[in-house]
């Protein structure tokens, strides 16, 4: 629905890639197709209505979103408005952000107590220097804690892995209030060899963790070895 993002992190993929004129920036604008708020909203369920068995069938959610984030002050409304309309029609919905200050916002509480169609994944990475418009990684993890205590499936997204300790890291803080793991590299030069991740990886099976999904860029990294 958006493109654009003020948390100016500086491994962003959309500042970096082919599209970053269109998909990044430090500005949050609705993307230009969609015109205005309520278009984008007839859009939305329009297009919902079209996938709506594809999705379901797939077993795969909704995601909300990988360009800008859904809980800003900007995109909120719009955002848990489609969230709202995608779990009234049978639709499971991800979110995943870096904010940590909208869980009592008004335009999230309904689609919240759908326990069963809703889930919340914070990105974490344990480098708020880097991340310099974000909430700050601990705050991240404290509203992932009052999300598990309501019941509210929760999962975080460890990628990209910018340090392997500070990661491994994030990863022991929320093992208990945490139900899912994805996990991928930084793209382009890394400060760190295939075989630390390789130990990574160790330190994370050995705190035998329900699920946690490996991208793929990862095993493709181990693999220079």
């Amino acid at each position: 629905l958006y493109n654009g993002c003020p948390h100016e992190c500086s491994y962003c993929y959309n500042n970096h890639s082919l599209m970053s004129k269109t998909l990044g920036g430090n500005t949050v604008r609705l993307k230009k197709q969609l015109v205005d708020e309520d278009t984008a909203y007839e859009v939305f369920c329009k297009e919902l209505a079209r996938y709506r068995s594809e999705i379901i069938s797939s077993g795969s959610p909704l995601h909300f979103s990988f360009v800008s984030d859904p809980c800003l002050s900007e995109t909120i409304e719009l955002n848990w408005k489609c969230i709202d309309y995608a779990i009234g029609q049978g639709v499971p919905v991800q979110v995943l952000t870096k904010r940590a200050d909208w869980l009592n916002h008004s335009a999230v509480q309904n689609a919240l107590c759908h326990k069963d169609l809703i889930k919340v994944g914070f990105s974490l990475t344990g480098c708020d220097t880097l991340e310099p418009g974000a909430s700050p990684n601990a705050e991240r993890i404290i509203a992932m804690q009052l999300l598990h205590d309501a019941g509210v499936r929760t999962w975080a997204s460890i990628e990209p892995i910018i340090d392997p300790q500070r990661s491994l890291d994030m990863i022991v803080q929320t093992t208990n209030i945490c139900d899912e793991y994805k996990i991928g590299i930084l793209s382009g030069k890394k400060n760190y060899s295939p075989q630390q991740i390789v130990d990574f990886i160790a330190g994370v099976s050995s705190l035998n963790l329900h699920l946690v999904y490996w991208k793929n860029s990862l095993i493709e990294y181990i693999k220079k070895r």
